[in-house]
């Protein structure tokens, strides 16, 4: 087997967390899914809080900092909004459920979601912002449409992509109209 690279140390984290939760990162049960020994994984981390807090860093980049970047491609700010709800539906799962199921009993999980959402918060509100000329209205769609993504990830039995995709479609539809309506 070639050497594990920190990536793929990351990458199984983020897979375990998303499918057991936080209990399930120990480093005897990393380890075992990897089919290594505990030395590969103090290769690559100082401890267990150093690789969740790698983890942590990882989903950010990932879910966060890529999201964004992916969608600033997009020539206009509605091209912008659509590749930024194609990623999030290529990637809709458990890992929001997980990590914010974490960040209620772990202050650096907390840190690291309140950063997160802060993050993908104002993003969205300046890109209702160019769209939108009442910033107040910007700023509420640009909630409304992150809470769509929370809140779907909370509802049992589990919503589809496709359910999140015809939310998505919806609230494109309502900044349409809010805008057609600011211009008269």
């Amino acid at each position: 087997m070639a050497r594990l690279k920190r990536e793929d140390w990351l990458e199984q984290g983020l897979m375990t967390l998303a499918e057991k939760g936080v209990d399930a990162l120990t480093i005897d049960a990393m380890c075992q899914l990897l089919s290594v020994t505990k030395g590969s994984f103090y290769h690559h981390f100082q401890n267990r809080d150093a690789f969740l807090e790698a983890i942590l860093s990882y989903w950010e980049d990932k879910f966060t900092k890529q999201f964004i970047e992916f969608s600033q491609e997009g020539l206009s700010t509605q091209e912008k909004i659509e590749r930024l709800h194609q990623r999030v539906i290529e990637s809709y799962g458990t890992y929001e459920v997980n990590i914010r199921a974490w960040a209620q009993l772990d202050l650096l999980a907390r840190k690291f979601q309140e950063r997160v959402d802060q993050q993908r918060l104002n993003f969205l509100y300046e890109l209702q912002k160019e769209m939108l000329s009442d910033e107040k209205v910007a700023r509420t769609m640009a909630q409304l449409q992150y809470a769509t993504l929370i809140g779907s990830t909370g509802i049992i039995p589990h919503l589809e992509a496709d359910d999140l995709e015809n939310m998505y479609q919806l609230l494109a539809r309502l900044s349409i109209a809010i805008q057609e309506d600011e211009k008269q």
